[in-house]
């Protein structure tokens, strides 16, 4: 008998543990121009709809909630990637996060896996990419 899934799960939501949860959702509005879903308002909790997945924002109230246990940070553990649609726009949108906050670890190159990608940290030092297609 097989436990593999018969579909392969979709990606819905990524959440960061965040010590200003109104801040740093805050920042990915005016920086990105990503929604706030309204209906997910708390001050525990914010969320932002990022494309076809959700990016929400927790305190550290929520680890007993979902049984959380205290992990200590190691360094960037994770990286959210954004799609901007073109070359010209990964530079455009990257002095966009910089004049809202973020900083600006790597301008805009061409990789290796045929992406176009500059490298920003959030103001809570959360990195993010943001992304296009080389040559677009």
């Amino acid at each position: 008998m097989s436990l593999a899934p018969t579909l392969a799960p979709t990606l819905v939501y990524v959440t960061f543990l965040a010590r200003d949860v109104a801040a740093l959702a805050q920042f990915y509005v005016d920086a990105l121009g990503l929604e706030e879903v309204l209906a997910s308002r708390d001050e525990r909790y914010r969320e932002v709809r990022g494309g076809g997945c959700m990016i929400g924002f927790a305190t550290q109230a929520v680890r007993p909630f979902i049984k959380l246990p205290e992990i200590e940070p190691v360094g960037t553990r994770a990286i959210v990637t954004f799609d901007v649609g073109t070359v010209a726009q990964v530079a455009v949108m990257a002095a966009r996060a910089v004049a809202q906050g973020a900083t600006l670890v790597r301008e805009g190159q061409d990789t290796f896996f045929g992406q176009h990608q500059a490298v920003l940290s959030d103001p809570e030092g959360n990195v993010f990419r943001l992304s296009a297609a080389s040559g677009s």
